[in-house]
């Protein structure tokens, strides 16, 4: 049988234009010989919808567009992921994530999902009810099993038990011959490998072929980076479609996969796709044609305006070189010469004038000015003021530089000039923004190979944040990983990783009285498995010491 894989990109919400997307991608799939055609999870609708659902009309809305697809459909059939109404017959939540088998202009069958997955960024339980029963359906001689998303994660995968069921095991005892997994499984690094990892277990398990077709693109703060996957019953690799792009395949099920190594981009290059494509994405779905921001000769803003052109193209990227006196003249002198490399728009323009008359008012609040942020600080929102009318009045979106090693002890001045719009490495630490720097300059050197390597034999050492001495880099990613990534306490931290407690606890700290500053900050782009914001909802306030 050969499955048409559709890895489209859905925009949450825009049912017409999914529709489009979706029945373009069929009738490509037809033309180059599909049996049956899938699609991503929640295709219809945009992953995830979150409280969209609970809008009055979203759902009827939903299953308007899901009737016009079926009506469009023909002899090949069609899966779509949608939502739909709980039959209320019994107690439950109101709404059904589901899937469609469409064929020959009717819904001949619908199919919930099993797995609702509450945990990190993922909150499903809270709007939908689970299927009672995972069950086969044949279709040309065949018997078929349809999972959704999380599905087919396995308790091996997912660090906790958390379910009383396994779908795939239900539907091997109903003699299941090929399964077809419709999936919204976002990035983070080193996910792709995960995941294909996975799917080699439950194919095997199965003892059938399984095909998993995941979305692409991002929505909220995820992105999600497709790499679906055809592996025959032995979990061998049958095909495979790129990352990050939103294309189509036509993949045999019946031929047998091959034992060589599969061949998966390394991280950085992962990280690397994902920002790029989150960037094009963020700006394209929030309506923006162009972007802006600050390039003041760091490595960060000549990371942010290099990513941006790759994903943008240069026309569409405007950068302002805003320095003031205390700036010095090789910082600038680096900004302009990112700029002129990456062929953008800039201006240089100085905030000394405006820094002066904020400075006489200054003395009148604080006669004795005596903390090194406060005088920085008003330098950024000076900035950030300047920045934001420049991007309102012309209709841009902009770009923001801080790393995540910075917002997790908060070394970011809030309302700063990296506080709005979209924060691009708010997920990178910053040895990761040292790899990307390199990374980017394989193709085009757009950042000085020396200030790449004096950044990186700075972050070795100490460094300063107002009276403040915190960790090296290299230090301090390590534990942040540790502390917010894998959840470790500080004690774990301390005598099973040997840190030193006094740094080990500064960190801790640190991370827990800030989580004020980064509820106000831009939204991000997740590129790690746990992202400040959405896969990480901590209380604002609270008096926890571990």
């Amino acid at each position: 049988m050969k499955i048409g894989i559709a890895q489209i990109n859905s925009n949450v919400g825009d049912f017409p234009r999914n529709a489009k997307r979706i029945m373009q991608a069929y009738r490509a799939c037809i033309d180059a010989g599909a049996e049956i055609v899938v699609t991503p999870e929640l295709s219809l609708v945009g992953y995830p919808p979150r409280d969209l659902v609970t809008k009055d009309r979203f759902v009827e809305k939903c299953l308007q567009a899901l009737d016009y697809i079926a009506d469009e459909t023909g002899d090949v059939p069609l899966i779509v992921g949608y939502i739909d109404y709980h039959d209320f017959i019994h107690p439950g939540k109101p709404w059904r994530n589901a899937a469609a088998f469409l064929h020959k202009g009717r819904i001949k069958k619908k199919i919930w999902k099993t797995l609702l997955p509450s945990y990190d960024m993922f909150d499903e339980h809270k709007y939908f009810e689970p299927s009672a029963k995972c069950s086969t359906f044949s279709y040309n001689g065949k018997k078929i099993g349809i999972t959704i998303g999380e599905d087919i994660w396995l308790e091996d995968y997912i660090r906790r038990p958390i379910y009383q069921r396994d779908p795939i095991a239900e539907l091997k005892e109903d003699g299941v011959e090929l399964i077809l997994n419709i999936s919204a499984s976002p990035f983070h690094k080193g996910m792709p490998k995960h995941r294909a990892s996975l799917l080699e277990v439950v194919a095997c398990g199965a003892n059938a072929p399984l095909v998993c077709c995941n979305a692409v693109g991002m929505n909220e703060q995820l992105v999600f980076d497709g790499n679906s996957l055809a592996l025959d019953s032995d979990g061998n690799e049958i095909s495979n479609l790129p990352g990050f792009k939103s294309c189509f395949k036509v993949v045999d099920v019946a031929k047998r996969g091959s034992d060589a190594p599969k061949i998966r981009s390394i991280d950085v290059e992962d990280v690397h796709n994902a920002l790029v494509l989150g960037i094009q994405d963020y700006t394209r779905k929030a309506g923006f044609a162009t972007v802006t921001l600050i390039l003041n000769g760091n490595i960060e803003s000549s990371l942010v305006a290099a990513l941006a052109v790759r994903a943008l193209g240069a026309n569409q990227v405007k950068a302002l070189i805003m320095p003031d006196e205390e700036q010095s003249s090789e910082s600038i002198c680096r900004a302009i010469e990112v700029a002129e490399k990456l062929g953008i728009e800039h201006k240089n323009v100085s905030v000394d004038v405006v820094k002066q008359s904020a400075d006489l008012v200054m003395g009148e609040i604080i006669p004795n000015l005596d903390h090194p942020l406060v005088n920085q600080g008003i330098t950024s929102r000076i900035r950030a003021m300047l920045l934001m009318a420049y991007a309102r009045n012309n209709n841009y979106l902009i770009l923001s530089s801080a790393n995540k090693s910075d917002l997790a002890i908060g070394h970011q001045l809030l309302g700063g000039d990296s506080s709005h719009g979209l924060a691009v490495l708010s997920d990178v630490p910053k040895i990761i923004v040292h790899k990307l720097a390199n990374y980017v300059n394989v193709r085009h050197e757009v950042i000085q190979r020396s200030i790449v390597e004096r950044e990186e034999e700075l972050s070795k050492k100490p460094h300063k944040y107002g009276k403040e001495t915190a960790p090296p880099y290299v230090l301090l990613d390590l534990i942040l990983e540790l502390y917010v990534d894998y959840q470790l306490s500080c004690n774990d931290i301390i005598n099973g990783h040997g840190y030193d407690e006094n740094t080990v606890r500064w960190v801790q700290r640190k991370v827990d009285l800030n989580e004020w500053k980064r509820q106000q900050a831009a939204p991000g782009i997740r590129v790690t498995s746990k992202a400040f914001g959405m896969c990480r909802r901590m209380p604002t306030v609270q008096s926890f010491i571990d």
